[in-house]
């Protein structure tokens, strides 16, 4: 269940989970972002999609998809804005500008309308691009994002965005425990399905294990339309059941958008990001609950602030 050097699990933690592991093999599901990794994959995908240019701001569609009930006029003129002054100055400067902006329309929605309608939201960013490109795009941003380390980048208006991948050894050992044990497990991942399953063979997983945001295609070409059920919160749970109706033995997740799998599992890890309101809804319901802490190449440790 461990590899050297990967023993951070409590020993009430391991003694449950190893006397689980000896039982029948069964059935698990882990969420990705922050729970098999440090650092939200998605995410990182994002910001590279907009650092390089690669938002399909030149379409007439973009304009139309990008906007939602909880941005006002103002901001999305303003966003126009950004965009048309980074067309024409074509410097850096604008260009950072234009990505601050866009970050900041994410955050709005965030904020005022939840974490689901953000994640909804993000079609359009990942829209228009061919599914191929998305993979490349992934599987980059992966390595790239995995030889950073754990800190912020400084958009102009002062708005920081993490920096910084690393895969959690103890989650890691784990799996391939399971795997080895004969269990089946699932990632269940409200990231954009493609870019999990571009990494997914570091687990020693195959991409049919991952099911993800997923959206409609015309080709190769990815729509701003998401195939249902989205896969967050009541949707995870949805989704696991079309792929497969046996009961969950085991789930795994950070985050309120996984509440509902891991309460239909017979056994729920919560991976601890000092979450307090979340923490204390997992030791009512009986989770286990376990932090891991990342270190940096100089064995400094990540004291970033909580995300979501």
């Amino acid at each position: 269940m461990t590899k050297p050097g990967a023993d951070q699990w409590t020993p009430e933690n391991r003694k449950r989970i190893e006397s689980l592991l000896e039982g029948p093999p069964g059935h698990a599901v882990f969420d990705f972002d922050n729970t098999l990794i440090h650092g939200d994959l998605g995410e990182a995908c994002m910001y590279y999609i907009a650092f390089q240019g690669l938002v399909r701001a030149d379409l007439d569609e973009f304009w139309q998809e990008l906007s939602h009930p909880s941005l006002s006029a103002r901001e999305l003129e303003r966003i126009r804005a950004s965009w048309d002054r980074n067309q024409a100055f074509e410097d850096l400067q604008a260009h950072l500008e234009w990505v601050d902006e866009l970050v900041g329309l994410y955050e709005t929605i965030l904020k005022s309308a939840g974490l689901e309608a953000a994640y909804r939201w993000t079609k359009s960013l990942f829209a228009h691009l061919p599914e191929k490109e998305l993979r490349s795009i992934a599987t980059y941003v992966f390595q790239d994002e995995s030889r950073l380390p754990m800190d912020f980048e400084e958009l102009p208006s002062g708005r920081r965005i993490p920096r910084g991948i690393r895969i959690i050894p103890e989650i890691h050992a784990l799996i391939q425990s399971m795997l080895a044990g004969g269990w089946t497990v699932r990632i269940i991942t409200a990231s954009p399905e493609p870019t999990i399953q571009s990494v997914i063979q570091h687990w020693n997983l195959e991409e049919a294990a991952v099911r993800g945001m997923r959206l409609k295609k015309e080709g190769d070409l990815l729509l701003p339309q998401i195939e249902e059920p989205m896969t967050y919160g009541p949707g995870k749970v949805q989704a696991i059941r079309e792929l497969d109706e046996r009961p969950i033995d085991f789930a795994a997740g950070d985050s309120f958008t996984d509440l509902d799998m891991l309460r239909a599992a017979g056994m729920a890890l919560l991976v601890d990001r000092d979450k307090q309101d979340l923490k204390a809804l997992a030791e009512q319901e009986g989770f286990l609950i376990q932090a891991f802490e990342v270190q940096d190449s100089e064995g400094n440790k990540d004291y970033r602030p909580v995300g979501h």
